[in-house]
């Protein structure tokens, strides 16, 4: 009697036990298709960054170059009777090292135009933040006024103009093709990228 109802409990056991196995079975399978999902979705958007970095332009690894330049000291012109001098130094960034020793080659010159700059100003127009940027573009315009700028392309259009005169072309064409040509390029990266001033001080 005991041997019969231990037999009829064995296959009830092993019923219970196969939708068990199925079940862990199936959670095994559906985890491993997750993660493979993630896996793969993963690899898209990471190659796609790197294919988004190569199409962008590299940034250059060339480091900034910097020339500090002496102290100023200036009258500034005088308001409602009032008379007040500007105290201020500056570092200039560079484009290069060409441009940092044609400023100092010129720096007499360079010096000059700044201090005339400065000296014009009036005291209301260099206390707000919005003042002192205007004064830094001007500053750069003022350094960059006397640096030799393209003058070996201006050289180079000058010698193809005579070839092309020597050549039997008309030097009114050849000239107005320089000029065209000279029109049609895209302007020069300013050479004097950015003003900083180190000292400032109005008194």
């Amino acid at each position: 009697m005991a041997t019969t109802a231990a037999a009829a409990k064995a296959p009830a056991e092993i019923a219970s036990a196969a939708p068990k196995k199925s079940k862990l079975l199936l959670i095994i399978i559906v985890a491993v298709v997750v993660l493979a999902a993630a896996g793969a979705a993963a690899w898209y958007f990471l190659a796609q960054g790197d294919a988004a970095d190569d199409d962008e332009p590299r940034a250059s690894s060339k480091p900034s170059l910097f020339l500090p330049v002496d102290q100023f000291t200036v009258n500034l012109q005088p308001e409602e009777g009032n008379q007040q001098f500007l105290q201020v130094a500056m570092t200039l960034k560079l484009a290069d090292q060409e441009t940092s020793d044609a400023i100092k080659a010129l720096l007499p010159e360079v010096r000059s135009r700044v201090l005339l700059l400065l000296s014009s100003k009036k005291p209301s127009q260099l206390t707000s933040p919005e003042g002192k940027t205007k004064l830094a573009e001007e500053i750069i315009e003022q350094v960059e006024a006397p640096l030799p700028h393209g003058k070996h392309k201006a050289k180079a259009k000058t010698k193809k103009a005579k070839a092309d005169a020597e050549d039997g072309k008309p030097a009114k064409k050849a000239k107005a093709k320089a000029k065209s040509e000279a029109e049609d390029e895209p302007p020069a990266l300013s050479r004097v990228q950015a003003v900083y001033f180190t000292h400032f001080i109005i008194q």
